[in-house]
């Protein structure tokens, strides 16, 4: 079966787990030096594979001036550098290629070496507004509090940093959302990847009450990060696809966090099918009449589980992509849902999850709360194969297969909210979600 990965398994096993150390680990060639030749011999290798495996290379970026650009890097490695400068220069990338489902990664050795070693900036953050907010203080300096703006790091201000690792940050077509979406999930790796891991942070904060004040903050491990984070922020484990019922008993809330049917299974224990089965005709059993799907922060996964959730929510027959293996035509189910559905999307629905949103909007289904989908909604790779670098050996997943969603050229973004949410610090501090408030003050007005 084809499928498209979800992109988040590579990152967390790539940024967070370190289940592939196993035992002692062994002195790393992260801080080996790579002359300029073998670098420049690495960019040739990489510009040949993008060139023979990538179905839309040039999609976003012309020809001409992708060439323009990639001689720029090329003749930019005049000193030898060490695989995380190296790593900084190519993943400049990112943005000319356009292509979530394509990305560059530390190598395996590296990898390996800082899941167990590397140290990090042991803050959660939230970039909102051009601000970095503290959401999670996971360092040993507990005078920090959460909410408090981080002005600059290391002598550079925010906004400086900020635009670096924006200018290296993996996407689909010209979408901010998604970018932005991966920084507050992982600011720390990044970070690692653009800056390197110094073993202290110089940062300039500023209060909750308005106070400039200077912080030393020394990094940390991710098991005393992770430590940190367990006893101060400890997480109950949900379901990976839950429904609400609301009080006034006609509106539910269907949440699902992933395509992935094989995730869903191994880790929340449940059949994909099967709950949707149950939960379609427990909304039928109680004549809901409004339902609210949140696909927020769903990295997409396997074709199927999308497919199967549309023949619920789609009132008339209707095409799943316009060609290839997986385009299907989607009968509705007999008991398909006809009430007002509303959609709660963000820069995380990626993948399968913009696919599913951009046939909802097609079909002129639903009504979308919240952020711009992180997933393109006219056209996508995907089925990424990994290629390491000859002598970096640095990671790279290029897509080999395009996938069309609906007509047209498209304009490199994904699906817009009819009602445009975006969340404050205020409101992350203490849990409201004010994009489902929003969709539930719609329903009386619907």
């Amino acid at each position: 079966m084809l499928r498209i990965p979800p992109i988040y398994l590579l990152l967390l096993v790539v940024l967070f787990d370190a289940l592939s150390v196993l035992g002692q680990i062994q002195s790393s060639d992260t801080n080996r030096i790579y002359y300029k030749n073998e670098l420049k011999a690495d960019l040739r290798f990489l510009r040949n594979k993008l060139d023979k495996i990538h179905p839309g290379l040039y999609r976003h970026t012309p020809k001409p001036a992708f060439d323009i650009f990639f001689d720029s890097l090329y003749n930019s490695i005049v000193n030898p550098m060490d695989e995380q400068e190296f790593l900084s220069l190519i993943t400049l990338l990112n943005p000319k290629i356009g292509d979530g489902h394509t990305m560059f990664l530390p190598s395996k050795t590296a990898t390996d070496y800082n899941n167990k070693t590397g140290r990090f900036l042991p803050f959660s953050v939230a970039y909102i507004g051009e601000r970095l907010y503290v959401v999670e203080n996971c360092s040993s300096d507990t005078s920090i509090e959460r909410g408090e703006e981080i002005v600059s790091i290391n002598g550079e201000r925010i906004a400086a940093v900020m635009a670096q690792l924006m200018a290296r940050q993996i996407r689909d077509g010209y979408n901010q959302t998604y970018p932005v979406w991966i920084l507050n999930h992982y600011f720390a790796a990044y970070y690692s990847f653009a800056y390197g891991h110094p073993s202290q942070f110089c940062l300039e904060m500023k209060s909750n009450k308005g106070r400039l004040q200077k912080k030393q903050i020394t990094a940390l491990t991710k098991d005393s990060i992770r430590f940190f984070r367990q006893i101060r922020y400890p997480v109950f484990e949900e379901q990976g696809i839950t429904l609400e019922k609301n009080k006034d008993g006609t509106t539910a809330i269907l949440t699902i966090k992933s395509f992935d049917a094989d995730l869903l299974e191994s880790i929340h224990k449940q059949d994909y099918k099967y709950v949707m089965d149950s939960v379609f005709t427990i909304l039928q059993r109680n004549q809901t009449t409004d339902l609210i799907l949140d696909l927020r922060d769903n990295q997409g996964g396997d074709f199927e589980p999308g497919r199967y959730l549309l023949s619920y929510l789609l009132t008339n027959p209707a095409r799943y992509l316009l060609s290839g293996k997986e385009a299907r035509s989607i009968q509705p189910k007999i008991n398909h849902f006809t009430g007002r559905l509303f959609v709660l999307i963000n820069g995380g629905s990626f993948s399968n999850t913009a696919i599913v949103s951009a046939c909802l909007e097609r079909d002129q289904r639903a009504v979308f709360v919240g952020e711009e989908t992180g997933g393109n909604k006219y056209i996508i790779s995907g089925q990424p194969i990994e290629i390491s670098l000859p002598k970096t050996h640095i990671r790279s997943f290029i897509s080999t297969t395009t996938f069309r969603i609906i007509p047209g050229a498209g304009d490199g973004h994904g699906v817009f909210p009819t009602h445009p949410v975006l969340p404050a610090i205020a409101d992350i501090l203490i849990g409201k979600d004010i994009a489902k408030a929003t969709a539930l003050k719609l329903i009386p007005e619907r």
